[in-house]
């Protein structure tokens, strides 16, 4: 593990996804919360918190392991957020219209969402992990 490039990317995620959930989530999901029932209006800023700083350290663990395979630089973290958005987004939501009733275009809207996201996490952490100091990713 590569402790710099990896604190750095955790940082680096974590902005960029509490950037998106404070400010991009509402103008991107629109109306589609509202549909969903069950949703929480104020979810935990803790827990939001701490649920966004393990979920993107998990996403560069993986990244590191598997880096080789994509490439380095932001274009291959791109490829890699692609892969993992679409193994992470696409089975999940489209579940959630099976288990917990959600609306089958807010779960299309989620998945499309989500895989965007991916895609742009994985372009920063390739990123990061291209320009921040160390030996580069093999």
């Amino acid at each position: 593990m590569q402790p710099v490039k990896f604190l750095t990317s955790v940082v680096v995620l974590f902005v960029w996804g509490f950037a998106f959930e404070k400010f991009l989530a509402p103008i991107v999901y629109g109306d589609s919360m509202a549909g969903i029932p069950g949703m929480v209006e104020n979810p935990s800023m803790q827990w939001i918190i701490i649920g966004s700083l393990v979920g993107a350290a998990v996403l560069i663990w993986v990244y590191e392991k598997v880096s080789s395979v994509f490439g380095p630089g932001a274009a291959g973290g791109a490829k890699f957020g692609l892969y993992t958005g679409i193994l992470m987004n696409f089975p999940m939501w489209l579940y959630f219209t099976l288990y917990a009733g959600w609306p089958y275009a807010t779960a299309w809207r989620f998945t499309i969402v989500g895989i965007v996201l991916g895609v742009i996490s994985g372009a920063l952490i390739g990123l990061v992990y291209d320009k921040v100091g160390g030996p580069k990713a093999a």
